[in-house]
């Protein structure tokens, strides 16, 4: 695709991945001019530099990644979710391109779909939500990104590494859907105890008030990070009640409901979940390492 486009897995193992400075074939001249702009956009480029300088301690391979720290990550949510990275990367500057890549791509996102600008659009669709998600904390004040648990698949985090990284060390996305990445693993089987909580409302209202603002084009159900999304709230609203999620986004739960929505203090846990504190990290990563 894009110059330096390199997509990081959500979680830590996987590897930059390059590619050449070109843009998806096959498409309108418009879109192809948009994306090209798009690669050299500079409050884009400093939005994105921002992100990629808070998280530079979880790069794949980085020590951080292999034996993650209280300090460490704590000192990294610190900066992700400081207030110089919320100024060089404002919501309103990700929903403008966003509002202008629907102009400009309306095909290739809808009625003549093609899966590379999709691609391109979900992770840029995905960076805010995602980057809110990272920094909600529950009424104790810990960070809910590190509260990240497997779900019960029988997979050790290895395992699971593994499956995201994919066998070219390219994020598999089938298994991001798989997992519910972007909502830190949340699925809508899991029991009251573990569902019904106050970071999953967090998550939730990250994603459904940026979607309120600025719906995702293409349809959740073509979404390539957020497909799960409709069933993850209907399972929530089953499980923890109609009110639940009350205030969060109600333009966005309209859709949701129905399944038709256009449009995700430290804990120490290092030990058996070491591989998932780092969870928010390598998220926000995979949006900060893909430069356009």
């Amino acid at each position: 695709m894009f110059k330096s486009f390199a997509i990081i897995s959500l979680v830590t193992t996987a590897a930059l991945a390059q590619s050449s400075s070109v843009v998806p074939s096959g498409i309108s001249q418009g879109c192809s001019t948009f994306l090209n702009n798009l690669n050299t956009d500079k409050g884009l480029t400093t939005c994105l530099s921002a992100l990629a300088a808070a998280t530079a301690d979880y790069r794949p391979g980085s020590d951080a990644t292999k034996s993650p720290s209280t300090a460490k990550i704590g000192s990294t949510l610190g900066n992700l979710c400081s207030s110089s990275v919320t100024t060089n990367c404002p919501d309103g500057l990700i929903r403008g391109n966003i509002t202008n890549f629907y102009s400009a791509c309306s095909a290739e996102l809808t009625s003549n779909p093609n899966t590379d600008v999709i691609s391109i659009y979900d992770i840029l669709y995905t960076i805010s939500p995602l980057k809110t998600a990272a920094c909600s904390k529950d009424d104790s004040g810990n960070y809910c990104v590190t509260q990240a648990k497997l779900p019960a698949s029988g997979q050790t985090a290895a395992e699971v590494q593994q499956v995201l990284a994919g066998p070219s060390l390219a994020p598999n996305t089938t298994a991001f859907r798989t997992y519910n990445i972007p909502f830190f693993f949340l699925q809508s089987s899991l029991p009251s105890s573990e569902l019904c909580n106050v970071c999953t409302r967090n998550i939730m209202t990250a994603y459904m008030n940026f979607e309120a603002k600025v719906p995702y084009a293409p349809g959740l159900g073509k979404s390539i990070l957020l497909a799960n999304q409709p069933e993850l709230y209907q399972g929530i609203q089953s499980t923890c009640g109609s009110t639940f999620l009350s205030g969060a986004g109600v333009q966005a739960a309209g859709g949701l409901s129905g399944g038709t929505l256009s449009s995700g203090a430290v804990q120490n846990i290092v030990g058996a979940g070491q591989s998932f504190i780092a969870v928010g990290m390598g998220a926000i990563a995979l949006i900060a390492s893909s430069v356009f």
